[in-house]
């Protein structure tokens, strides 16, 4: 009797029958059995009234679902059972019973019961539902399952091209361009499960790119904004549970951000520390949280403004080494974004036809108007992409026509955005109204200087991508600003100056040609400045920078031979007579190998002079100093003085020409002729090609330019080779700056339209301690402009008596005999003091 009475508890008790069943699954068959009976019963019932509640019948699936593992052939038909149920009555089922069976679903996948072909497409239909837990649980099993699914190298190929076909079909369904509609949820879903599938690197095929691709034509603003916003940050990582849809998520103007958990309360954290440190017990851990708080709104306003700010003491060589493959793997990824996009120049025309007609629409009659904010970033995304790609769309530039005005508002991102359209196939005739109309608008006297700076840095930028583009006459009156008193405009003009003097100098008036191109022009050698017609495009003869690693490495191997001969010289000095003149004997073999090499006095001199002319270094025996030719930096160091005229470039040209004359080129072959270079080797290319801006800007510039090379070289002396060597070998360590030139990257930043003035207004505000150090800092080494009473009290002394006086209150003086006697002159005695002071003004010429 108490054998039955303990069966039938084992009957009620689920968690209990479940417990024994997990440790002896044999023993406890019949009791499964009952319970596989039950289920199949309840499920006949429920399907007559499927929207009523059923928390008994939830309990038999749960329990199911954990021991369905131990009884594989009794259990072959309760995953299916549950997928049907789900199909038939998920929209009516009630929705704490409806997450059970999800979770039970879940449960079987995760054990391998039930594939995942199987239940994927029920769970995308699920996002139907309006139930943001049962979507969040969802969301968070597929991306976890197809992750797990593509571990490593190997790739379940079937379960991704059937999911993604699920997709695409899902995004392009015809309840999905309904607001309202439920098909719209599922859309957005899938897309967000689609983009964060490719931020983990798990879909970075053509497929999963397109699919994301057909959403940015989707009539509802937040699932275009979601696509759009992708190709925009490809790697742009949302905080939190990845829940975008209209239950407070998405990822655009419309749909708010994500990220606003993160981001928006960070200053309004830091005062609140900053507050409870003051009112609060101090305590370290309090300290050190509000310490943390500062340290990452710094580094969050460094980046707004577009600075580098140096690492903190805990950030070691290994989160630095990450943090750079975190930075690379991002750049491929952009790369491949908009490498992956079949058709683009459809693709853009239809996004410039929606931009377009919104842009043209009025809000009378229906018609659809997306916000401003909206097709900017639908035009930043055509702007990329037309860069990218090299396509040739003409009406997108005169669309811009209308937004170059100085008012406009976010108009450095539209001058960004048509500096980045730009490209080599694009043709010059459709760019010159718009150059006319920004020189118009924004370069001119009437004109702010932060105006004139953005004006004459988007001309740069286009014209770095289309030298043609700008006509000659007003690309002389452009460069007269390099002598404007605001140092921004200066920069601009010098920087568009250097460009022209680069690309194509001929377009430029003699005085302003420079050195180097007048010299080449001179010469007759105008072959690489002459500028290409329309179209036309020069093979390269080489890797650029080549002559730089050349330079490396021949002074690399001559100061290790150095080191090795004087440490044999060391080492066998200590020996006998016979051993001296072995020395000498490998000493004058050493010796006839350097001159072999080149790297004597004279043929070293000859080597460094060829390299030198090429790269663009400055030995410490050349005659001439060589300057750079195609940088930023180079409108700071060599601009001409207007004082100079035609005749101070005529003689740095023939000074140009003798030392060219002097510098006989190398008969060696060139490394790249040689051996093939590896990634080591380019890495090597871009640190000297850094190291050489940084010297060069440091050089200095103007007429101190002569006097500092004639120092140079009197001071010089025989430490002038292992300078040079320190020099070449230290940008092996140099990483430089990862920013690009203004107008040199593959897109245009808003920051670097504005220039300088961007890190001019954001300043972070310096802490009470950091005032007080820049105080003391300031007064050291100044006594002599201190106070009198700083001075009386280092003296030793203190105020008189008459100085004390001027302090004391009136009612304390009143009755001294000078006030008494003051106040009973007579009016002549006051008319004679009033007319003695007004003289006394009139000759200190007040």
């Amino acid at each position: 009797m108490g054998r039955k009475n303990r069966s039938a508890n084992l009957l009620s008790n689920l968690p209990q029958l479940q417990n024994l069943i997990k440790r002896d699954p044999q023993s406890y068959q019949e009791e499964f059995s009952q319970q596989l009976h039950h289920f199949e019963a309840s499920l006949a019932i429920f399907e007559l009234k499927p929207d009523e509640e059923a928390s008994e019948f939830g309990e038999v699936i749960s329990f199911l679902a954990q021991v369905a593992k131990c009884y594989p052939k009794q259990s072959a038909r309760f995953p299916t059972q549950l997928i049907e149920l789900v199909q038939k009555h998920y929209p009516v089922l009630d929705a704490d019973l409806r997450r059970t069976i999800v979770q039970a679903l879940i449960l079987l996948r995760s054990r391998g019961v039930v594939s995942n072909l199987r239940v994927m497409p029920l769970f995308f239909t699920l996002f139907r539902c309006h139930d943001k837990g049962l979507r969040k649980l969802l969301y968070t099993h597929i991306v976890n399952d197809v992750k797990n699914a593509n571990k490593g190298r190997h790739r379940n190929h079937k379960l991704n091209a059937a999911l993604q076909g699920f997709m695409y079909t899902m995004i392009t369904a015809a309840d999905a361009q309904d607001k309202l509609g439920e098909g719209a949820l599922a859309a957005k879903k899938s897309l967000d499960v689609c983009i964060d599938l490719y931020r983990k690197g798990i879909w970075t095929d053509a497929k999963a790119v397109n699919v994301i691709a057909q959403a940015c034509f989707s009539p509802i603003t937040k699932i275009m904004m979601t696509a759009v916003q992708f190709f925009l940050h490809p790697q742009k990582h949302s905080g939190g549970d990845g829940d975008g849809d209209s239950d407070g998520g998405g990822s655009g103007p419309e749909g708010g951000d994500k990220n606003s958990k993160m981001t928006k309360p960070l200053s309004t954290n830091l005062r609140l520390l900053q507050h409870m440190s003051n009112v609060n017990r101090k305590t370290k851990s309090r300290q050190r949280a509000l310490e943390r708080a500062t340290r990452l709104q710094r580094r969050m306003q460094a980046k707004r403004d577009g600075r580098i700010v140096d690492s903190d003491e805990e950030d070691d060589a290994a989160s630095k080494k990450s943090r750079k493959k975190r930075q690379l793997a991002q750049a491929a990824s952009r790369f491949d974004v908009l490498s992956l996009i079949h058709d683009p120049q459809g693709f853009v025309e239809k996004l410039f036809a929606r931009v377009h007609s919104a842009t043209t629409a009025t809000k009378r009659g229906g018609s659809k108007v997306d916000r401003f904010e909206v097709r900017l970033a639908v035009l930043k995304l055509i702007s990329r992409l037309i860069g990218h790609q090299q396509l040739q769309f003409v009406a997108f530039y005169p669309f811009f026509q209308r937004y170059l005005q100085p008012h406009q508002a976010e108009v450095t991102q539209l001058l960004a955005m048509l500096a980045t359209a730009t490209n080599a196939f694009t043709p010059p005739d459709v760019l010159q109204p718009l150059i006319r109309a920004i020189a118009d608008n924004f370069v001119s006297d009437h004109c702010a200087p932060e105006v004139m700076c953005a004006g004459l840095n988007t001309i740069r930028a286009i014209a770095f991508r289309q030298p043609l583009s700008v006509e000659p006459d007003l690309l002389n009156d452009l460069i007269m600003y390099r002598k404007h008193k605001d140092k921004g405009v200066m920069m601009a003009a010098r920087s568009l100056l250097a460009l022209y003097r680069e690309v194509n100098p001929e377009m430029l008036h003699r005085r302003d040609r420079g050195r180097d191109a007048t010299m080449e022009l001179k010469s007759g050698a105008a072959g690489d400045l002459a500028q290409a017609g329309f179209g036309a495009q020069r093979a390269a003869d080489g890797v650029a920078g080549i002559e730089l690693l050349e330079l490396y490495e021949q002074k690399k191997s001559a100061a290790a031979a150095k080191a090795a001969a004087g440490s044999e010289s060391d080492v066998d000095g200590e020996s006998d007579v016979e051993g001296e003149s072995d020395v000498e004997s490998e000493s004058d073999v050493e010796g006839e190998s350097d001159v072999e090499d080149g790297s004597d006095d004279e043929g070293e001199s000859d080597v460094e002079s060829g390299s030198d002319v090429e790269a663009g270094w400055v030995s410490a025996g050349s005659d001439a100093e060589i300057e750079l030719g195609s940088s930023d930096i180079e409108s700071e160091i060599d601009l001409g003085d207007s004082e100079e005229g035609e005749d101070a470039a005529d003689a740095d040209a023939a000074a140009a020409e003798d030392a060219a004359a002097d510098a006989a080129p190398s008969s060696r072959p060139r490394i790249d002729m040689v051996r093939f270079l590896t990634n080591e080797d380019f890495d090597r290319i871009d640190k000297l090609k850094k190291r050489q801006l940084k010297q060069a800007q440091a050089q200095p510039r103007g007429k101190k330019r002569a006097r500092a090379a004639a120092d140079e070289d009197a001071g010089s002396g025989s430490g002038s080779e292992s300078d040079a060597m320190m020099s070449v070998s230290d940008a092996s360590s140099d990483s430089g700056s990862d920013g690009e030139g203004e107008g040199e990257g593959e897109y245009v930043q808003d920051w670097e339209i504005i220039g300088d003035y961007h890190t001019r207004k954001r300043r972070i505000k310096a802490t009470y301690e950091e005032r007080v150090d820049a105080i003391k800092a300031s007064r050291s080494g100044r006594e002599k402009f201190g106070s009198k009473k700083g001075k009386r009290e280092k003296e030793g002394r203190s105020l008189s008596n008459k100085e004390k006086r001027k302090t004391k209150n009136f009612a304390m003086v009143s009755h001294k005999r000078g006030i008494v006697s003051k106040g009973k002159r007579s009016m002549v005695h006051k008319r004679h003091d009033l007319r003695r002071h007004i003289t006394k003004q009139k000759k200190n010429g007040f």
